[in-house]
């Protein structure tokens, strides 16, 4: 009886792993290629307004002179890997509605800042 079980673990752990190896090439075949993710982010606090903004790489391959346009002034990130993110600061008199993103690779994203959810109790608030 435990050999059974023994040759019936052997055979489950393959086919384990084979569903694991198909699932996650499934996954990542569904990516493309150039993929960008912006998180842009207007905190209004008492005195001043803090914002940030995170550039992702999302796709497959590397991203080449990604510009960000805030309005008035623009920065150049000349080289972003595919899972790598990118953080970034408006300059003091920038535009606070929207960024505009682009890159040699076709990307051309409009983002508009979001605001997070002021909750009472927590700082900022």
């Amino acid at each position: 009886m435990t050999f059974k079980k023994i040759y019936l673990t052997i055979a489950v752990i393959p086919l384990v792993l084979v569903t694991i190896f198909i699932i996650n090439n499934i996954s990542f075949s569904n990516k493309s290629d150039f993929d960008l993710e912006i998180d842009a982010l207007k905190e209004e606090q008492s005195l001043f307004t803090h914002t940030r903004v995170t550039i992702t790489n999302t796709g497959k391959q590397p991203l080449t002179n990604i510009n960000v346009n805030y309005g008035n002034t623009s920065e150049t990130v000349s080289r972003l890997d595919p899972g790598h993110s990118y953080p970034l600061s408006p300059p003091a008199g920038s535009n606070l509605d929207r960024i505009i993103v682009t890159s040699d690779q076709g990307i051309n994203i409009t983002k508009e800042y979001r605001t997070p959810i002021k909750m009472p109790g927590m700082m900022g608030s």
